[in-house]
C-alpha cells in the first residue's frame, strides 16, 4: 500500500534541490518484491521527473515468495534497477553479509548479496541502511 503521494514529493524534493531521493519499501521483508507493482511503479514514475539518483530499499534478500519461487538478492535488484533505481539499500541482510565475511576470516568470496550486486552493478549501487 502507498501513502501519500512518494512521486509528486520527490519530484518536489528534486526542485527543492536534493541531491538523491530515496524511497524505503518498509513493508518489503513481508512481501516479496519482485511482486510489489506499487513500489516498481512508483519507481519508474519517479524516474522520468527527478534527475538525480534514485535508491530504493526494502525486502532485498534472498526470498522464497507465498508460491515457492526463489528469488536471489540480485534478481530482487534487478528488478528494482529495471524500473529507475540508480542504487538498492541494503538492511537485514548486510548483517548476514559481515557475519560471512567475519566468519571467512575477513575475505569475499562473492557470495553475498553486497557483493553479486556491487559485481554486476558498481559498488557505488549498493548502500547499507542501518537502524
Amino acid at each position: 500500500r502507498t501513502l501519500g503521494k512518494p512521486v509528486a514529493l520527490a519530484r518536489r524534493y528534486y526542485e527543492e534541490g536534493a541531491d538523491e531521493v530515496t524511497f524505503l519499501n518498509i513493508t518489503g521483508f513481508r512481501e516479496c518484491p519482485l511482486t510489489d507493482l506499487p513500489m516498481l511503479k512508483v519507481l519508474a514514475e519517479a524516474s522520468r521527473t527527478c534527475f538525480v539518483p534514485l535508491c530504493v530499499g526494502g525486502g532485498i534478500k534472498d526470498l522464497v515468495d507465498a508460491q515457492g519461487t526463489r528469488s536471489s538478492a540480485l534478481q530482487v535488484a534487478d528488478a528494482y534497477f529495471r524500473a529507475g533505481a540508480d542504487k538498492v539499500s541494503l538492511g537485514s541482510d548486510a548483517a548476514e553479509a559481515a557475519r560471512a565475511y567475519l566468519e571467512r576470516g575477513g575475505t569475499c568470496d562473492g557470495s553475498t548479496s553486497i557483493e553479486a550486486i556491487s559485481a554486476k552493478y558498481g559498488a557505488q549501487a549498493c548502500v547499507v541502511s542501518i537502524d
